[in-house]
């Protein structure tokens, strides 16, 4: 595992009412433990991370849920993919959808803008919203609400188990292996977050989806580094390329929001087309 040197987020709090064994988390605490997947290199490493630790501490499969979210934009075969992927560890997957999908959400969300009468930088009404780093309804509309809402079906002390590492990105070097999730926190219910995979390294992420036998994602053998969703706002030109030379179906969509709004999904305001070529 290599080091890497954090900033500070702060979860003393946390691991104050949480059980270790040899200074490793005690599954076995928690009445149920949902963990994150998209079928990415980070969560496929992680799955069996967890799924072999909670064998080594005698925690019944039972106890393990997998939580895909479908955000509506993702790549064609995701979800297939996922589903081998737990299928291989042995652990239950539950799909989760949104109310409606990114690409409703995108026009649901220029409306919006319109009916209070906001605008674009040059004056026009906007009849699309994309996602933005500073308004990534796209995470937390399609994402974490879903999954929020099939946590709140369980009761008792619940452990939520989610991918980010250290060496993705300078906010997320900051982050804490433990969080409270008081969002989610009732009279019946007591959330926890952990991220077991902060201070790995992508070599080291790489090695550990070797050694679980099964294949990764087809879209990192054709080029990408991540697999999130087909037209992601952080996605790279090559890798914007290859999403929608595979997903045509969504590249036609977010060409044609763009073409009739006359806004553009790219923060260098290029037309999705043009990256592309």
């Amino acid at each position: 595992m290599s080091i890497y040197l954090p900033g500070f987020e702060p979860d003393a709090a946390e691991r104050a009412q949480l059980r270790f064994v040899g200074g490793v988390l005690d599954l076995r605490q928690f009445d149920k433990i949902l963990i994150s997947v998209s079928g990415g290199k980070d969560s496929h490493a992680m799955l069996w991370l967890v799924r072999d630790l909670a064998d080594r501490q005698g925690v019944p499969r039972e106890k393990l849920l997998a939580m895909y979210a479908d955000t509506g934009m993702e790549w064609h075969n995701a979800g297939t993919h996922v589903q081998a992927l737990c299928k291989a560890a042995g652990v239950e997957l539950a799909t989760v959808y949104p109310v409606m999908t990114l690409i409703e959400r995108m026009k649901w969300q220029g409306q919006r803008f319109i009916e209070r009468g906001k605008t674009r930088r040059d004056g026009k009404s906007n009849g699309v919203m994309f996602p933005s780093p500073h308004c990534r309804y796209c995470t937390s509309k399609q994402k974490q609400e879903p999954m929020d809402k099939l946590a709140r079906k369980f009761s008792g002390k619940l452990l939520k188990v989610t991918g980010e590492r250290w060496a993705e990105s300078k906010a997320r070097s900051t982050y804490a292996e433990f969080i409270s999730v008081p969002r989610l926190n009732s009279r019946e219910r007591q959330v926890f977050g952990w991220r077991p995979m902060l201070a790995f390294s992508e070599a080291d992420i790489w090695a550990m989806v070797r050694d679980t036998g099964v294949p990764r994602h087809v879209c990192y053998e054709m080029g990408c580094n991540r697999l999130g969703c087909a037209g992601c706002i952080f996605s790279k030109d090559h890798e914007l390329r290859i999403e929608m030379r595979e997903n045509p179906a969504i590249f036609e969509a977010l060409d044609r929001l763009e073409a009739e709004s006359g806004y553009t999904m790219s923060m260098s305001e290029k037309r999705i087309r043009d990256r592309i070529k």
